[in-house]
């Protein structure tokens, strides 16, 4: 049976053109050279490997690494003491930088690590992937492994990782909502009475709040105070990761145009928050938002970011809208239902990996309710 082969390549500006010509991947948004180059760019703070995997010397799949330093120190607190592995690990990681490879895009939620062209053998290369990641050469070694969020279908592939010791644990879901209704007035005549009341009340509370869709000119002219908004809700993540740097949305903005959505909220002339999301394949996937807590807590800006998401979706014409991870309860509120996703990590070494599994087992997704607002 032939063998893959894999270029690595530290800049995605090294890749020719013609190979993703080649993998028919120019016209997926996260997989496309213009998305790629943008977060390149714009955060210098991670080190990126790119890998080509072919087959017969024809590329057949496009590998994304983010190599970063992440903090475990408030993920170790959590962890139970009743076993002495789990106290010795907790010893070993608080108050520690590590070195971590990613499989994916740090910054996205789902599996936007590997690429494969459609009629190649998925379970095999990400066999040959999962078997290669060790062997890279980066300028800093990693000592964790980390291929990210897989669904269902995708994990039936990705699964194989195991067979090099990869340990996998379920994240917090993606919350779906599929689009059956013309405009917002309709979406809301299909609520039950409590949760339209909800919807409308976030609407009432936010209605001083002027949105703005930013251009990429506006993105760069407010890129510091919308950089503090992004900032506030990163530092409550329970993982200190890198944050993402708001440059990234302009230059994704001059590459995508309405592809990519960037609203921004004021009061009284004064920014206080910001959405962000793509539209990729009749779906409206949001991204990151930025927030000033004081002003939540009065205008509801969360919660109208929400509704708007919604309106967005439905005048775009879009078959589901993807309200993305955390806030789950308040995300089933508005009939959003979960996408399981499942990750898989190593530790370099062997012995370490084996003390490392009680850690892993300890990772739980957080546990929420699931609202069923529609009406019979």
């Amino acid at each position: 049976m032939p063998s893959y082969t894999c270029t690595t390549y530290s800049s995605i500006n090294d890749i020719d053109n013609q190979v993703f010509k080649a993998l028919d991947c120019e016209e997926t948004i996260y997989f496309s050279k213009p998305f790629l180059q943008a977060f390149e760019r714009a955060n210098k703070l991670i080190t990126y490997t790119y890998l080509i995997i072919a087959l017969d010397n024809k590329p057949v799949a496009l590998a994304i690494t983010q190599a970063i330093d992440i903090s475990l120190e408030t993920a170790t607190e959590k962890l139970p003491l009743t076993q002495q592995l789990a106290r010795s690990l907790q010893c070993y990681l608080s108050g520690k930088k590590t070195h971590i490879l990613v499989c994916g895009n740090i910054f996205l939620s789902g599996a936007y690590g590997l690429y494969v062209k459609t009629g190649s053998d998925k379970r095999r290369i990400y066999n040959t992937l999962s078997r290669k990641l060790k062997k890279l050469s980066t300028p800093k070694k990693p000592r964790i492994f980390f291929l990210k969020d897989f669904n269902a279908q995708e994990d039936a592939s990705a699964s194989i990782a195991e067979k090099e010791h990869f340990q996998s644990f379920t994240v917090e879901p993606n919350m779906r909502l599929a689009v059956r209704w013309q405009d917002f007035e309709t979406y809301k005549a299909s609520l039950k009475s409590k949760y339209r009341v909800k919807v409308n009340r976030a609407d009432t509370l936010s209605k001083h709040l002027i949105s703005t869709s930013f251009t990429a000119t506006q993105i760069r002219d407010n890129i510091h105070k919308l950089q503090g908004l992004y900032n506030n809700v990163v530092s409550k993540a329970v993982f200190n990761t890198v944050p993402i740097a708001i440059e990234t949305y302009a230059l994704l903005k001059e590459a995508f145009k309405d592809q990519v959505r960037f609203t921004a909220y004021s009061k009284d002339g004064e920014l206080v928050g910001f959405s962000t999301a793509f539209i990729v394949n009749d779906v409206l996937e949001a991204h990151f938002i930025g927030l000033d807590y004081d002003f939540n807590k009065t205008d509801a800006i969360y919660q109208r970011m929400l509704n708007d998401y919604i309106r967005q979706g439905l005048s775009l014409g879009v078959k589901e809208i993807n309200l993305g991870r955390t806030a789950s309860e308040i995300k089933s509120t508005l009939g959003a239902t979960p996408e399981q996703l499942r990750c898989y990590i190593k530790h370099r070494r062997t012995v370490a990996n084996m003390l490392f599994k009680p850690f892993v087992r300890q990772i739980k997704m957080t546990e929420y309710k699931q609202h069923t607002p529609f009406k019979n």
